[in-house]
């Protein structure tokens, strides 16, 4: 388990620690919205672009910390910090979600929404199960999951063609 959570925290870290520029105004290579820079990419109002910042700003921490806990043997800990960015990520994504969820059209779109309820519902069984330190088996499985899939839909609007 110490192996896989490691893994799956040193991709989340390079995901995350890849967009530390955006913290500064200077645009990430997939081109996460600037935190200091040009807020006018961000979701409106003012509770989007909260939430939008608090995933730019935690999710390499996060990251880190579940590195150092998959490191040391702490399963429970890399768990809960891993399943936290899913979580965050998912809370951070609703604001947009909640604007064009009447504009999805495309069954790519429907299968990437429901690949995110389903990825934020892996992580909180997941969590649920480290922080009652029971399963931890199954609980890394889901979240690899969830983790892997959220991992999949960054690089694939990474690499979409503007204007798909």
């Amino acid at each position: 388990m110490r192996i896989v959570l490691f893994i799956l925290a040193a991709l989340e870290a390079f995901d995350g620690l890849s967009n530390i520029s955006t913290l500064f105004g200077i645009p990430g290579p997939i081109g996460i919205p600037t935190l200091f820079g040009d807020m006018s990419r961000l979701p409106k109002p003012f509770p989007g672009q909260f939430l939008v910042e608090a995933h730019i700003a935690t999710h390499p921490v996060l990251a880190l910390a579940a590195i150092l806990f998959a490191a040391t043997g702490k399963v429970r800990g890399a768990i809960v910090a891993l399943g936290s960015i899913v979580v965050i990520r998912w809370v951070s994504y609703l604001p947009e979600a909640v604007l064009y969820v009447t504009a999805i059209t495309a069954p790519r779109e429907v299968v990437t929404l429901i690949g995110f309820v389903l990825s934020l519902l892996l992580a909180a069984c997941a969590i649920a199960c480290a922080l009652r330190n029971q399963r931890l088996g199954l609980a890394t499985l889901l979240l690899s999951v969830a983790v892997l899939f959220n991992l999949f839909v960054v690089v694939q609007s990474a690499n979409a063609e503007p204007g798909c």
